[in-house]
């Protein structure tokens, strides 16, 4: 079983702030970026190692099952260290839950909720009028006049960029509208 500590290089009854600074300081002595040629894989493994005890020593929790356990078998079932085994997210968010508690939001925040959602709503009405009439102008422009846009030779190609660019200033002008129509409507009603 790994010893956390003196890997790490502090006391038993170190801070969480001489934890951090001795990790930090043994993160920069053995990462694998700073190896000599030849020892990245030794300097891997044992930055991992201070990877791994600083996590474990990081978390409170964690940190007093591994004092506890310091004097057990050592270690677990399938062969882990029984501090080290991984949980699910899922098994951890349940656990950390507390199912009792209600949440409260404010009326405010509420109210600003509802009033973005409406506003949005009345700008997505505007560009769904605006895009599909002016998507049908684009298109009956380029039939009216099909030497207007040479992007290809190809008919249906040229039709095709003719009705998404007048799709496109469908979608800019409706909005323009929708956000004067929230801007406007919201300052007469104040």
């Amino acid at each position: 079983m790994m010893d956390c500590y003196a890997v790490l290089g502090v006391q038993e009854d170190a801070s969480q702030a001489e934890i951090k600074q001795a990790f930090r300081e043994r993160a920069l002595e053995c990462h694998p970026d700073r190896a000599d040629d030849g020892e990245e894989a030794a300097a891997k493994e044992e930055f991992m190692r201070v990877r791994k005890a600083f996590e474990l020593l990081s978390d409170p929790r964690k940190r007093a099952a591994y004092d506890a356990d310091e004097e057990g078998e050592g270690e677990g079932p399938n062969g882990e260290e029984p501090h080290v085994r991984r949980r699910s997210y899922q098994d951890a968010w349940r656990q950390n839950q507390d199912l009792n508690r209600d949440i409260h939001v404010s009326q405010i925040i509420l109210d600003r909720v509802n009033g973005l959602s409406a506003d949005y709503d009345r700008v997505q009405s505007r560009t769904s009028i605006t895009v599909p009439i002016c998507a049908l102008l684009g298109m009956g422009f380029y039939l009216y006049e099909p030497g207007a846009i040479y992007a290809s030779d190809i008919f249906l190609v040229d039709l095709f960029l003719c009705t998404a660019i007048g799709g496109i200033y469908g979608y800019l002008i409706g909005s323009a509208w929708g956000y004067a129509d929230v801007y406007f409507g919201n300052h007469s009603a104040s």
